[in-house]
C-alpha cells in the first residue's frame, strides 16, 4: 500500500517538472583561484631559448659518447646430458604390500617406512588376537617400519571390536 502512494507523488506532474528544469539557464561556474590557471609566459622568447638548449649538441659529452663500447655476448650452450647436472632426488625404495581381501583395489607398491590401510588394519588386528607372536619388533621387520612408529601405532590405534549382546541383556537395558 505504501509502495502504491509514494509512487502517486513520485509520477505527480513529471512531465512539466522536467520541462521546468531543462528551460533554466544553466549556472555560471564559480570562478578559479588563480594558482590553478596555468602559467604561460607572455613572449614565445623564454622557450626558444631552452628549445636551443635542448637542441645543442655538447662537444665533450659526445667525445665522452664515442669512448663507451658496449660487448655482448650469449653464454655458451650447454649440451643437456643424462650427468649430474639435474637436482638430487630422493630415490624411494618400494616394497610389495601384502595384499588384502580387496585384491584389485588395494596398492600394489609402498614406500619403505609406510605401509597401506589394509596393512595398518590387518597388523592391529593380528596384534590385538595374538599379542605374543605379532610383537612391535616383529612387525617392524615385517612391514619394513621405525620401531618407535610401530610403538605408537599400536599404543594410539585400536581397531573396532563389535560386540553382540545376548537377546536377555537387551531386555535388561
Amino acid at each position: 500500500m505504501g509502495g502504491r502512494l509514494t509512487r502517486v507523488f513520485r509520477t505527480f506532474n513529471v512531465e512539466s517538472r522536467a520541462r521546468r528544469e531543462i528551460s533554466k539557464e544553466k549556472p555560471t561556474p564559480a570562478p578559479r583561484h588563480p594558482t590553478s590557471h596555468r602559467y604561460e609566459p607572455v613572449g614565445r622568447g623564454a622557450h626558444t631559448e631552452i628549445e636551443a638548449e635542448v637542441c645543442r649538441k655538447d662537444a665533450r659529452l659526445l667525445s665522452l659518447l664515442k669512448d663507451v663500447y658496449v660487448e655482448s655476448r650469449d653464454p655458451p650452450a650447454r649440451v643437456k646430458d643424462g650427468g649430474g647436472e639435474h637436482l638430487p632426488s630422493k630415490l624411494e625404495e618400494k616394497r610389495l604390500t601384502k595384499l588384502g581381501h580387496l585384491g584389485d583395489l588395494d596398492v600394489k607398491k609402498v614406500s619403505k617406512g609406510r605401509i597401506s590401510i589394509v596393512e595398518a588394519l590387518t597388523l592391529l588386528n593380528n596384534h590385538k588376537l595374538h599379542p605374543q607372536t605379532w610383537t612391535a619388533e616383529k612387525i617392524a621387520v615385517e612391514y619394513s617400519l621405525e620401531l618407535k612408529d610401530v610403538h605408537s601405532l599400536l599404543e594410539f590405534f585400536i581397531p573396532f571390536t563389535v560386540q553382540q549382546f545376548p537377546k536377555e541383556t537387551k531386555k535388561a537395558i
